[in-house]
């Protein structure tokens, strides 16, 4: 079945009156979103694997007067990221937008790594804030990858479709 198969699905046992809301969601965003969650389960595992068994220890930094603890759940996140968006780029490129709209390949990758890297600072940083503001969660980080991801998403959806994957201007 296809995605827009099942969405169409899932729209009909909506209520009548947000039906048609739910038929203006762009179906390009859901594409996007389930290449995300592959994206997020290559980011879990390298992630959960370095937490585990990297070795690494925390780093004390100070800037400024102030300190700052880069525990090795943070530090792991700077290698899991990049490895995530490196496996999603293919698949955006060929399922969610149609090839990339005849651009460059090197112009393309190179304007999708830039997306990933501005959503990828609001994604880590809000990873990162999670783990400050709750510790506890150091050792299970699902869950603050998951608000940084979700967050990261929303941006980086954006500047794939009207930048990264757009057709020659």
């Amino acid at each position: 079945m296809t995605l827009e198969r099942l969405f169409d699905a899932a729209v009909t046992r909506l209520p009548a009156p947000i039906q048609p809301l739910a038929r203006r969601i762009d179906l390009a965003f859901l594409r996007f979103a389930a290449v995300g969650a592959i994206g997020f389960t290559v980011d879990l595992i390298v992630l959960m694997l370095l937490v585990r068994f990297a070795g690494w220890t925390p780093v004390a930094l100070s800037v400024a007067g102030s300190s700052l603890v880069v525990t090795t759940a943070m530090q792991a996140r700077f290698v899991s990221f990049p490895i995530a968006v490196a496996s999603t780029w293919a698949l955006n490129r060929n399922w969610t937008f149609g090839g990339g709209g005849g651009r460059h390949i090197l112009s393309e990758l190179a304007s999708y790594v830039t997306v990933q890297g501005a959503g990828g600072v609001a994604n880590v940083g809000v990873y990162c804030l999670v783990l400050a503001l709750l510790p506890a969660l150091q050792a299970w980080p699902i869950l603050p990858l998951a608000i940084g991801s979700g967050v990261g998403l929303c941006l980086t959806f954006v500047g794939s479709k009207y930048w990264a994957f757009r057709g020659p201007r």
